[in-house]
């Protein structure tokens, strides 16, 4: 029903968080020749594989997930499925617990989000307990948290995340 080359483009671009690694690489040989009859048959594709009875009802799921996390983690830059906290939403659904900490002194602004029981959507991994995932606001200026340490499989990780994450000094005004 995806007629519109951009639209449809979006929408595949929007994939990637729950692509696996062959399917991200033909997700990018699709943008790349941007053919839409191909680009639907691979979007058809990606959801009949993911619910053979009904992959419309699926797309439209991931779809509201998709608006929510645009909203929630979108920058002026970047899609909010673009950044790491939108692609670890999307790929893992949403945290059991979110502890946000913007002001720390000494700190990056920052977020912990854990998960006690961690299911990746793209089939990657296996199922996790007790994951957590360590984001931090290094910019300043923008709502773009990177991913600093996490301690769930295939995802970054950084014996030395606190080190980095207080590495922000604030200049004392001596008199």
């Amino acid at each position: 029903k995806i007629t519109g080359k951009d639209t449809i483009a979006e929408f595949i671009r929007s994939l990637r968080p729950i692509a696996s690694e062959s399917e991200k690489t033909f997700l990018d040989n699709q943008l790349k020749l941007a053919d839409v009859k191909l680009m639907q048959q691979f979007f058809y594709n990606f959801w009949q594989t993911r619910s053979k009875l009904n992959p419309e009802e699926e797309w439209n799921k991931y779809s509201q997930n998709v608006k929510a996390v645009n909203t929630k983690f979108g920058t002026f830059i970047f899609k909010g499925y673009e950044t790491d906290r939108g692609r670890v939403y999307l790929q893992y659904g949403p945290p059991d617990k979110r502890d946000e900490s913007p002001s720390e002194p000494n700190a990056y602004p920052y977020e912990i989000w854990v998960y006690y029981k961690l299911n990746d959507n793209s089939k990657l991994n296996p199922p996790q307990t007790n994951r957590q995932f360590i984001f931090y606001n290094s910019e300043l200026a923008t709502n773009n948290y990177q991913i600093l340490h996490s301690d769930a499989l295939s995802e970054t990780h950084d014996s030395r995340w606190e080190m980095k994450l207080h590495k922000r000094c604030t200049a004392l005004l001596t008199l």
